[in-house]
């Protein structure tokens, strides 16, 4: 009889206190593309960071030590005007920090750490900024850079960040080992993003005849549609433009699995009604998607001549997010010809800096808590957003589709499910706990019924 193969495994000791057997298949398989980008070897965060394979296949690197605390504080962590970025131990990081993941969470993380650098420096390599041949070198030498400072004062940074602060870590642990000039993290991917948007303003005529609520969902839709990745040369080709409007269309006419669209048209409409004015902030996510978003929003403007719209617009531009590099572009374009019109009357935009890829409740500028507080409604869009940004003493509505263990958590829905959900004022989306099976989700929290077209 044959026998049952073992298990491949490795002891990692994340910190002191905290380390674990891992089953390495089970990590690979579980392992976090990024964007399309996977590396052929997902676990090589994973061995650097536990000195596996340190000098059996990387020359010229020793093992990954603790950086200097005032090194990493000066070199990587993030700096908001006006938001004192304190990190002391024990502070909490929605939707939560890494001291409570489990021990094979962690470790799926470290998958997400190699195909981030992975894709990074591909593209830098794309685009003629680093040779070919020091893509792999330098996936290593950031994966040794990240260790040492995950590492550093205990390994302080690995228990107490969050996903949101790890992505801004990858990005700063590039910007370090190439330069400011060959990746600006405060700048990304720029002129990918932009030619995405332009593609974007080209399509989104075919929505414009369609009612509001479709034009909501399809705008959900484009979240997952990946048009960012499936272009080439800066041009969407035929059979992936028709893939990615399949994609977008694919809530079309349908309930959602959290369905909220009416509650927030006729919540708007009875705030004008009651005190002759609504105000709605507005938070956009990737640009692509936000073409969508904007077209709905500007034809609520033109219905409801008593509300006006907030823009809540970073300064930087992080990953493929919508930014003010942006706005010029899709204000000159004539699909947006009314919103343009606007600008100072009914639409305000607000701008500020913030260096992280979602804006966070405990790390957000002050001109955003302004705009915020100030608003009637919040509309968030992203489900990074969601986890992140949680404001309850507002009344909310999230959009987006859900993908992911982490979104799955949280929310209490499948992959690809869609939600445009309402959470009161008074109530938080979901109730983090640190036993997974005890999360409170959003399923459980927000208001209204339920329908599940999507399950």
């Amino acid at each position: 009889m044959t026998g049952v193969p073992k298990p491949e495994t490795s002891r990692v000791k994340f910190w002191e206190g905290m380390e674990a057997d891992i089953d390495l298949g089970s990590i690979r398989r579980a392992a976090v593309p990024v964007k399309g980008t996977r590396c052929e070897n997902p676990l090589r965060f994973l061995e650097i960071f536990s000195n596996s394979s340190i000098g059996k296949s990387v020359d010229n690197l020793t093992e990954s030590s603790a950086w200097p605390w005032h090194q990493v504080r000066r070199l990587f962590l993030p700096r908001i005007p006006g938001v004192p970025f304190r990190l002391p131990d024990g502070s909490p990081q929605p939707p939560f920090a890494w001291r409570d993941a489990s021990p094979d969470h962690l470790c799926v993380s470290f998958t997400y750490n190699t195909n981030a650098f992975l894709r990074i420096l591909l593209m830098l390599s794309e685009e003629g900024h680093i040779p070919k041949s020091q893509v792999l070198p330098l996936l290593d030498q950031a994966c040794v850079t990240l260790s040492s400072i995950y590492r550093a004062r205990g390994s302080f940074l690995l228990r107490n960040i969050n996903n949101n602060l790890n992505m801004f870590l990858i990005s700063k642990t590039i910007e370090f080992l190439v330069g400011k000039h060959i990746y600006d993290s405060e700048c990304q991917e720029l002129g990918r993003t932009r030619t995405a948007l332009m593609t974007a303003l080209d399509v989104c005529r075919e929505q414009q005849q369609l009612s509001l609520r479709d034009q909501m969902a399809i705008s959900l839709g484009r979240g997952v549609s990946f048009m960012e990745s499936r272009l080439r040369d800066g041009v969407l080709a035929k059979t992936d433009q028709l893939a990615v409007q399949d994609v977008a269309f694919s809530y079309f006419g349908r309930s959602l699995s959290i369905d909220h669209r009416d509650l927030f048209l006729s919540m708007i409409e009875d705030t004008g009604r009651r005190t002759g004015r609504c105000t709605l902030a507005v938070i956009l996510d990737d640009a692509v998607e936000s073409v969508d978003d904007l077209l709905w929003v500007s034809v609520l403007l033109d219905r409801a001549p008593f509300l006006h719209v907030n823009l809540l617009i970073n300064t930087a531009q992080i990953s493929i997010n919508f930014s003010r590099h942006m706005t010029g572009d899709v204000l000159a374009s004539p699909e947006f010809r009314d919103l343009a019109s606007r600008l100072g009357t009914r639409v305000t935009l607000t701008e500020f800096y913030c260096p992280l890829i979602s804006f966070q409740t405990n790390l957000l500028p002050p001109k955003a808590v302004q705009a915020i507080n100030e608003a009637d409604v919040v509309y968030i869009k992203g489900a990074n957003f969601f986890e992140t940004l949680q404001i309850p003493h507002k009344d909310t509505f999230y959009g987006f589709i859900v993908y992911g263990p982490i979104s799955r958590a949280y929310t209490g829905l499948a992959d690809f499910d869609a939600v445009f959900a309402h959470v009161p004022r008074g109530r938080s989306g979901y109730v983090h706990n640190q036993v997974p099976n005890l999360i409170v989700p959003l399923v459980k929290t927000c208001a209204g019924e339920i329908t599940s077209d999507f399950g």
